[in-house]
């Protein structure tokens, strides 16, 4: 919900949907019969589509701007990259931190 904060009504029911459609995902709800195993349409605008540098593609498209202003601490709490493991977490918290000067990162 805190992403509709401060958001224009449109921004606001996109956000919504995309909720409503993770929760149905969560309950079930969406790739029809789910025995253990189910296919599941993802929409386009979600999908990463350079296989060569995925983790790369996702940087670039959540902080387009990130060596701008480095220092400006909103930039990255309004952002966030979930994973669904440790390994990849860490994955793209080096490719990230590989991008800013080393006098920043100290």
């Amino acid at each position: 919900m805190r992403l509709t904060v401060g958001s224009y009504t449109y921004a606001i029911q996109q956000t919504m949907d995309f909720a409503k459609w993770l929760l149905d995902i969560g309950e079930g709800k969406v790739g029809g019969l789910n025995d253990g195993e189910v296919i599941i349409d993802i929409p386009q605008d979600l999908l990463i589509n350079d296989p060569c540098d995925p983790i790369g593609s996702l940087i670039d498209f959540l902080y387009p701007s990130t060596l701008e202003d480095p220092n400006n601490p909103r930039y990255f709490q309004e952002r966030a990259i979930l994973a669904p493991k440790n390994e990849v977490v860490g994955k793209i918290n080096d490719r990230l931190l590989s991008l800013f000067p080393e006098d920043i990162k100290s």
